[in-house]
């Protein structure tokens, strides 16, 4: 039917081409002297150029992939045999992070180089928006990192999920449902209004499509903010579980695998609008108390809880930029604050939560493995070897270069020769530990600027 249409020669070059592209020598059945030979090779070589030119390309984009939810997104997607590219800026932690990066193509950069994540966005479907900031950054550091997101969304064609949070509604006694006007009262809360309000006007302009995904409070498994990280590790370890300011009041608490997977259901699907907000609440517990005496169940140690009040925190604040921030959202752990997720469960009602206990069991399994005190332990290791490898270093330069500038000096002046040992001795006890304090400094220098 092919050569009766007239298309058979093409097809057939079309086919050679392919089979050479996918081969890493010439099929033996592909014959030189061929009709199509000629032109096979020469689409052959075109098809070579493209491929060589064009960046891999997957239907998913996760940005800030170390992060806790980009990880738990990246793992769900991995978990569902879908292939995403990562964007780390360190892809040796990336690698260490994941274990198993089959179905990744991981990629070293930072999201403020535009050139670098436009070429990565192409062709992709969804752009998790997952990079972060320090909370005393996030006003300057934030809005940029979504800008470029949002350019590189439109460029592509892809759709922003972006993962919100309950800061932008403040102290409120009544459920959040994906309507409800926002209300912040803390600067971080404002922060995150502007930023929905950027990716809401861009996707109104029809430049791009934006999935709000607004999570309860998140934790598991390399959750390893100072707010839930301290409390398994110290679970782990029979000390009291730290907390803020009460815990009485009722939370409710989002296991990041059950975020991961949640995400992965909304983007598989379909007739989405332009710009959709949808709440993923997780588990409501009756009070942090209860939840942390069942950590301390499954870890098998007595419940020891240790509360920071208010005036502390405040206290705090006042001389470190983060707990000043987190200051101004203490109403958060003073009363509960609820998403209202009846939109997700209704539209995947066979969605299930894993049981809190399991969720638990795990995650202190991931912080005995690599929680931030295994990560502590590790990094001084390797800071150790390098101070010995610079101390080495200086004190084999200062044996050799404090006697040489000796002798230097006791040829002009040959009265000093018969003292050049002692002389050298006292220069090595006078210079060496100043050489050590400098070298100190220069490593805490380049330390901070890393």
């Amino acid at each position: 039917m092919i050569e009766k249409a007239g298309l058979g020669p093409l097809f057939f070059v079309a086919v050679d081409a392919a089979r050479l592209v996918n081969s890493s020598a010439r099929p033996a059945n592909l014959k030189s002297d061929g009709p199509h030979y000629s032109l096979s090779i020469g689409l052959y070589r075109a098809l070579i150029q493209i491929r060589k030119h064009r960046p891999m390309t997957s239907k998913y984009l996760i940005i800030g992939a170390t992060g806790a939810l980009g990880h738990a997104f990246a793992k769900a997607l991995q978990d569902a045999g879908l292939h995403a590219t990562l964007l780390v800026r360190d892809r040796r932690k990336a690698v260490a992070l994941f274990e198993n990066t089959n179905g990744f193509t991981i990629v070293e950069g930072d999201l403020n180089d535009t050139a670098l994540l436009n070429n990565i966005a192409e062709g992709t479907e969804f752009i998790f928006h997952g990079a972060n900031a320090s909370y005393e950054h996030w006003e300057t550091a934030m809005p940029v990192m979504t800008r470029n997101v949002i350019n590189a969304a439109e460029r592509s064609g892809a759709t922003v999920i972006f993962p919100g949070n309950n800061y932008n509604f403040g102290k409120t006694d009544q459920p959040i449902s994906e309507i409800t006007p926002f209300n912040p009262s803390a600067p971080l809360g404002k922060v995150r209004v502007d930023l929905e309000k950027m990716l809401q006007r861009a996707a109104n302009q029809g430049r791009i499509r934006t999935l709000i995904v607004r999570m309860a409070e998140i934790w598991g498994p390399n959750v390893t903010n100072k707010q839930f990280a301290p409390v398994f590790e110290n679970a782990l370890k029979g000390k009291a579980m730290p907390w803020l300011i009460s815990t009485e009041p009722a939370q409710q608490l989002l296991y990041a695998p059950d975020a991961g997977r949640a995400i992965v259901a909304l983007t598989q699907d379909r007739d989405r609008k332009t710009y959709e907000v949808v709440n993923i609440g997780g588990t409501l517990v009756p009070s942090i108390q209860i939840w942390l005496e069942q950590i301390a169940g499954v870890a098998g140690v007595q419940a020891k809880v240790s509360v920071v009040p208010k005036f502390m925190l405040s206290l705090l604040g006042r001389g470190i930029p983060l707990m000043r921030e987190v200051a101004t959202m203490s109403y958060k752990y003073e009363t509960s604050v609820i998403l209202n997720d009846e939109k997700f469960r209704a539209s995947h009602p066979d969605f299930k939560l894993t049981p809190m206990n399991t969720a638990i069991a795990d995650t202190l399994a991931w912080f005995k493995a690599n929680g931030t005190g295994a990560l502590a332990k590790s990094k001084a290791r390797r800071m150790g070897r390098i101070d010995g490898a610079v101390r080495f270093v200086v004190d084999n330069v200062a044996i050799g270069v404090f006697p040489a500038i000796l002798a230097i000096l006791a040829s002009q002046v040959p009265a000093l020769e018969g003292f050049l040992p002692y002389l050298a001795v006292a220069a090595g006890i006078y210079w060496t530990p100043g050489l050590h304090k400098l070298t100190n400094h220069l490593r805490s220098r380049f330390s901070k600027t890393t």
